[in-house]
């Protein structure tokens, strides 16, 4: 894995490391410039004014070239900020021209100052238009409560060391006094601004914003400084505050290099640690600041009514953190014990009850039922119409129940199509069981088309005079009676009896060895031999098998069997890997085709696996052939075509398997593209003429050779069947007539009789 930068990312980590180190360069020799005058006071004043234009020219050009490189709110963005540092630029000219081309003081207010004011105004429009979590509608009170927090605290600290004696000294008239006031008044704003966007900011967008809001910092340091000291009359010619202009426009013409933040606006709705701590770091110089004030009884009136609004939206603040935090909990409770699809109980919160409901059984002997709930068949629903019609499916049914209970009732959902209630008060169980089939016996709503439900249902009861047992055990009584409703027939209500424990004990450990031997890998491969038209022995069809005891179970019980426990993925795996290590000694020629589930396929890492697994053999992938059940509808799930694309890519043909015996349609073959169509036996099945095949049958024949695939004949067992498969135009067959399935040593013998009669 390629974990070094590219050649794209070189460029921008250069400039990472060399603009902020020549900004740091440059701002030194100004500093150092403006304390010792090495060429006298006057060249000082000279290479102060023409630094100030230069470093506000440099960010008005960073702007914009970071505005050309980027695109929407982002380009927005920089271009007012550089429309901002153009216009400082231009009111610094006009302060030169006085100072330095005629000779005398610039006149206050004149032009330059509206250059200067035009900066704050655009650079404030441009964080507001900038994208950003704080701004996405997320949490407004909770921002415009840090907003207010900030706002005030810089109010107070500004007041004390600046604004507050801007104010007082006065000027010359009321505009002039009106124009002081609006260098620090605006800053303040902008700063407020600026904290509030880098604390929501996310981590990927506080490179450049960070250099942004330092940029800001130090002009404000500037502005705020050079207002402060005109009106106490300590300015001088120079001064070294001037260095916070220079600072500022050079570190954010490096913001404009650094910034490749992503749009903020789709970030998560929970706040960064940074938004709950930063607006309290003004705060806090805030308040210490004013203490200091209040120590040496130098706190005059306006700024104690700014603490005071501070504390006030201090206590604001933590009291919506509170209700933020009462509301937090109150939704992690909910969602701990309810199931996120339906809104039902979850099985915490039913095993909790039940608790509960066989404790009052022990002490008041008041009597507790469970039901088991199981939906029939709704995989194939699943496999046919996909995921998300299935979990549609489950929520109307979780609504049938809920309206079908008494009040008191707990619904819960167990796990997928599974569903129990608890009834802790009596009532008839087998009566309420009927009522909850007879609400599921008009059909549902899902996908634009009517699905018709039915369901299992097992009933657990505890009668007053029965001994204790806890709530394991009810559970697992309902869940035999629920079984034994499924063997019944399905649809049907079957009530527990210790009559039902011991079969159902025997089929959980059936289960569970199943389990077990699919987890380490003791499933064999059985194979199917496919033979062309012609006899020609074409590759071998992988079948998994496994015994239990020593008997052979049939995959009709042990597949759905692991499908219900949630290995079949790894058992697809596990008889992929044997296949294709048994394929290596079979020649190029003859091809190995494997059934993939449809939980297999939505697993996005499996072609990669499958990749490995053919590379460890040395086998090309041209030989494998990958087979899904017609019946299983993966034309709706994204995740497995993304996976059966992936596996063409790597050169893997794709099978429809028993295709015409579930919902065989146009949509499939389009979304597939298969390689491969294996007809299902039961169109084979009713054939009776060898030398008229049924139209259906040649139908699909002629529509998969249109599509360019090739057609297999599946389940031949008779002469009339495979006359009438090779009459309709199939290009190859696989049944019984022309070969059970058999071992691997069964394999070698048929490929060397094979190869002999070649």
């Amino acid at each position: 894995m390629h974990l070094g930068p590219t050649d794209a990312d070189k460029p921008e980590m250069r400039r990472r490391i060399w603009a902020p180190s020549l900004c740091a360069v440059v701002v030194a020799a100004f500093v150092a410039d403006l304390v010792v005058h090495p060429g006298g006071v006057h060249l000082t004043r000279t290479i102060d004014d023409v630094a100030e234009m230069v470093a506000a020219a440099l960010a008005a050009a960073g702007g914009v070239w970071r505005a050309v490189r980027t695109t929407g709110r982002f380009r927005t963005s920089w271009a007012l900020l550089a429309m901002g540092c153009g216009g400082w630029a231009i009111g610094e000219a006009i302060w030169c021209y006085y100072e330095l081309l005629v000779g005398r003081s610039t006149p206050f207010p004149s032009l330059a100052d509206v250059g200067f004011l035009v900066f704050p105004v655009f650079a404030l429009i441009g964080l507001l238009v900038r994208p950003s979590a704080a701004f996405n509608g997320q949490g407004r009170t909770r921002v415009g409560l840090d907003a207010v927090l900030v706002s005030t605290s810089l109010f107070v600290i500004s007041w004390i060391t600046a604004l507050g004696e801007v104010y007082r000294a006065g000027a010359d008239s009321h505009f002039a006094e009106v124009v002081s006031l609006a260098y620090p008044v605006t800053d303040l704003v902008l700063l407020t601004v600026a904290v509030v966007v880098i604390a929501y900011a996310r981590t990927g967008d506080r490179v450049g914003l960070v250099s942004i809001v330092t940029g800001l910092v130090f002009l404000s340091i500037g502005d705020s400084g050079f207002a402060y000291l005109t009106a106490i009359g300590h300015y001088g010619e120079v001064n070294l505050i001037d260095a916070g202009w220079v600072a500022g426009f050079l570190v954010v013409a490096v913001a404009a290099m650094l910034d490749d933040a992503r749009n903020d606006a789709a970030a998560k709705s929970v706040a960064p640690r940074t938004a709950l701590l930063l607006p309290y770091v003004p705060a806090t110089a805030a308040i210490a600041v004013a203490l200091h004030e209040v120590v040496t009884q130098r706190l005059d009136p306006v700024a104690a009514v700014a603490a005071t609004a501070l504390v006030a939206a201090l206590v604001c603040r933590q009291m919506l953190v509170l209700l933020d935090n009462r509301a937090l909990m109150s939704r992690i409770t909910h969602q701990a014990f309810h199931d996120v699809l339906t809104g039902l109980a979850n099985r915490a919160l039913f095993g909790d009850r039940l608790t509960h409901a066989l404790e009052l059984h022990r002490r008041d002997m008041r009597p507790v039922t469970v039901l088991l709930l199981d939906l029939d068949d709704f995989k194939t629903v699943n496999d046919s119409l996909g995921h998300p019609a299935g979990d549609d499916l489950l929520v109307r049914v979780s609504e049938r129940l809920l309206a079908t209970v008494r009040t008191g009732d707990t619904v819960a959902r167990l796990g997928g199509d599974e569903f129990a209630i608890l009834m802790e008060d009596g009532g008839d169980a087998l009566d309420t069981a009927s009522r909850l089939l007879l609400s599921l016996d008009h059909p549902v709503a899902v996908a634009g088309r009517e699905v018709a439900v039915r369901a299992s249902i097992g009933v657990a009861t505890l009668a007053p005079g029965e001994g204790s047992v806890n709530s394991t055990e009810m559970l697992k009584r309902a869940d035999v009676a629920m079984y034994a409703a499924k063997h019944a027939g399905k649809a049907t209500v079957v009530r527990y009896t210790a009559a039902l424990a011991g079969g159902d004990s025997q089929q959980l450990d059936m289960h569970s060895a199943l389990v077990a031997d699919i987890a380490n890998g003791l499933i064999d491969v059985a194979y199917q031999p496919i033979h062309l038209a012609d006899g020609t022995l074409r590759g071998f069809e992988a079948l998994a098998r496994w015994s239990y005891n020593g008997a052979s179970v049939s995959p009709a019980t042990f597949l759905p069997a692991a499908a219900k426990a949630g290995v079949l993925p790894l058992l697809d795996e596990i008889v992929m890997t044997k296949a294709v290590r048994e394929a290596v000694g079979w020649g190029d020629a003859v091809l190995l085709s494997v059934n993939l589930s449809g939980e297999t396929l939505g697993d996005l890492t499996f072609a990669s696996r499958v990749d490995a697994i053919l590379r460890a053999a040395e086998i090309p992938a041209s030989r494998l052939s990958v087979e899904m059940l017609e019946t299983s509808a993966i034309e709706h799930d994204e995740a497995a075509l993304t996976t059966v694309r992936a596996l063409r890519g790597l050169g893997v043909r794709v099978t429809v398997d028993d295709f015409g015996a579930g919902f065989a349609s146009l949509a499939r073959l389009r979304a597939l593209e298969p390689d491969v169509i294996k007809v299902d036996r039961s169109l084979l099945a009713a054939e009776l003429d060898p030398t008229r095949p049924s139209l259906l049958l040649a139908g699909i024949t002629d529509l998969a050779h249109r599509l360019g695939a090739t057609v297999v004949a599946e389940g031949v067992e008779t002469e009339i069947q495979l006359a009438a498969a090779l009459a309709a135009g199939c290009d190859a067959v696989q049944g019984f007539l022309w070969g059970r399935p058999t071992t691997p040593e069964g394999c070698r013998r048929l490929l060397e009789r094979a190869g002999a009669d070649a």
